[in-house]
């Protein structure tokens, strides 16, 4: 089962990568409909560049956590990421609606949660607390 989330993160972490270098050196949002009437220079077209900074980042950090030979640390730094990520979805639902973009993100992002803890969890179950 581990083999399988982390073949699950793995994707995820190259999806976020790609979509994330896409987003910020693109020269407008038509490739991606939620986004498609965001203008050039405007300051929202900025932060969607700035989010797509933050996508890259977090595609790195959660490929690396799967090769990574740390047992903990990196792990926990994922797990908030994602968790806040979804009181942020889930307060979009109260205030937006939902939308068919956000209700698959949400639920890719509770797939992540749950494999992000259960590796967590596996790794923290390999450290050796004999001195």
């Amino acid at each position: 089962m581990t083999t399988f989330f982390k073949g699950y993160l793995l994707l995820i972490g190259l999806i976020s990568i790609v979509m994330g270098l896409y987003g910020m050196f693109a020269p407008d949002f038509s490739w991606y409909p939620p986004f498609e009437t965001i203008e050039r220079g405007t300051s929202l077209s900025n932060f969607v560049r700035t989010i797509s900074g933050v996508f890259v980042a977090s595609g790195y950090i959660l490929i690396r956590f799967i090769f990574s030979s740390s047992k903990v640390q990196l792990g926990t730094v994922l797990i908030y990421l994602v968790a806040f990520m979804l009181v942020g979805k889930f307060t979009g639902f109260l205030y937006d609606g939902f939308l068919q973009h956000d209700v698959i993100a949400f639920s890719l992002g509770i797939i992540t949660f749950i494999a992000l803890l259960r590796i967590h969890r596996y790794r923290k179950s390999l450290l050796n607390y004999d001195l």
